[in-house]
């Protein structure tokens, strides 16, 4: 791909993209979007009484608060400028760390493989594509922002391992990182695995300066909310909820790990269907809406039924998500196994961030089982989104014969799917 088609189509995508998300955000209703009034509470209180709110304040008393005192600054500039809707800039900072996360794919695919353009256009049109990454850019909410700084700190350690990690790769990562961390407690678990990566390449080369310094750049952030929380609530990673009394493997029934109702994901991927079923409830809220906030009123009371037009809208989601979907784990496998053969530790961050993530969010929803389905949303994950996308670039990039009429089979499938999913994506 020439140099000028390349950089014409990385601006058209990031632009298109930009456009949409803004449009997004503008036309969304901010109270449908996840915690929505929990999280304007916090933001207010932050930015007002330039404190932390206690847990009768809001519920959502338990998240890190850099996006809360982001949001609450911005709240009150545009009070102090009339701005009818004050929430709006909130929602537009989420937008635009969207957009970042969709840099991070293009920044990671370009890390690994610098001359392999298709690729790195793959991954971006990938992420950026992905209904739960959209849908998050035009809430109220912080897991856009924590994604972007998270897939930050991954670049920066990738471009680090590529070469030689510097003192300055720590401090950059560990920064980041912080941030993410101060963000949502999903970075927590990427920071292990950057610091064991460091750490193993330290071993190697004899140079420890980047380990150390990621380390405690990344806790000089977030070491004052952990105690903080470890004091106030008795525990650094307190919830809004208590833990059940039982043995962790029993809080969960076993249809949550069979998912039993697996195929309704393809015929009815809505609230109350297979609600609290891991597999199935995960895949319909990441290319779908399962909990019915998005482009389509509120849920009818119990015993009434959806309008057609939504549920179908939600099916076509399901049946266009099957071929990234597989992309994404095989990709993830690939990462991992050709790392592993060309010892790459830049290679295999990413899926070993990945992979750490998905712990953390398993561990998460079996330790806080919920009757809502609440603790198994699909936006918790979208810390691994570059990662995946990346991963299923590099398999598609992989497998195509190479020669200029493949690459246009597949740049027109891929502009077929885009332009499938974009009545549900555009509100």
């Amino acid at each position: 791909m020439a140099a000028r088609t390349y950089r014409a189509a990385v601006a058209a995508v990031l632009g298109g993209e930009a456009i949409l998300l803004t449009w997004n955000a503008w036309r969304f209703d901010w109270l449908r979007g996840y915690d929505a009034f929990a999280n304007d509470l916090y933001a207010t209180v932050v930015a007002t009484d330039l404190r932390l709110p206690s847990v009768a304040e809001t519920s959502v008393w338990h998240t890190p608060p850099l996006w809360f005192a982001l949001a609450g600054t911005l709240r009150r500039l545009a009070g102090s400028a009339g701005w009818e809707h004050v929430q709006r800039p909130g929602q537009l900072l989420a937008a635009a760390a969207g957009l970042a996360v969709c840099v991070v794919a293009l920044l990671l695919a370009r890390a690994l493989w610098p001359e392999r353009r298709a690729l790195h256009l793959l991954a971006l049109v990938l992420t950026a594509a992905s209904p739960a990454l959209v849908r998050a850019s035009a809430m109220y909410h912080p897991e856009t922002l924590a994604a972007a700084l998270v897939g930050g700190g991954l670049v920066v350690c990738v471009r680090g391992l590529k070469t030689r990690p510097t003192l300055v790769t720590g401090v950059g990562a560990g920064a980041l990182f912080g941030l993410g961390a101060l963000t949502r407690a999903w970075a927590l678990p990427v920071i292990v695995v950057a610091l064991v990566a460091l750490a193993l390449d330290a071993h190697a080369r004899g140079y420890w300066a980047p380990v150390v310094a990621l380390g405690a750049v990344a806790a000089a952030f977030v070491a004052p909310w952990l105690v903080n929380q470890q004091l106030a609530h008795g525990s650094a990673l307190a919830f809004n909820r208590p833990a059940p009394e039982t043995p962790l493997l029993e809080r969960r029934p076993a249809s949550f790990y069979t998912g039993p109702r697996l195929l309704r994901a393809f015929q009815q991927p809505v609230t109350p269907v297979f609600r609290n079923e891991l597999v199935p409830h995960l895949y319909a809220d990441w290319w779908g809406d399962w909990s019915l906030t998005w482009n389509t009123a509120p849920p009818p009371p119990p015993g009434q039924l959806l309008e057609h037009g939504v549920v179908a809208a939600r099916v076509r989601q399901s049946y266009l998500g099957i071929v990234p979907t597989l992309l994404a784990l095989a990709g993830v496998v690939a990462l991992a196994l050709l790392a592993v053969a060309r010892r790459s530790l830049a290679m295999g961050l990413l899926p070993a961030a990945l992979g750490a993530v998905a712990l953390a969010y398993l561990l998460f929803a079996i330790r806080y089982p919920s009757t809502d389905g609440d603790t198994i949303k699909a936006t918790y994950l979208l810390a691994v989104l570059p990662a995946a996308a990346v991963g299923a670039a590099f398999v598609v990039d992989a497998a195509r014969p190479r020669g200029r009429a493949w690459s246009v089979g597949v740049a027109v499938a891929v502009a077929a799917l885009v332009l499938a999913e974009l009545p549900f994506l555009v509100l």
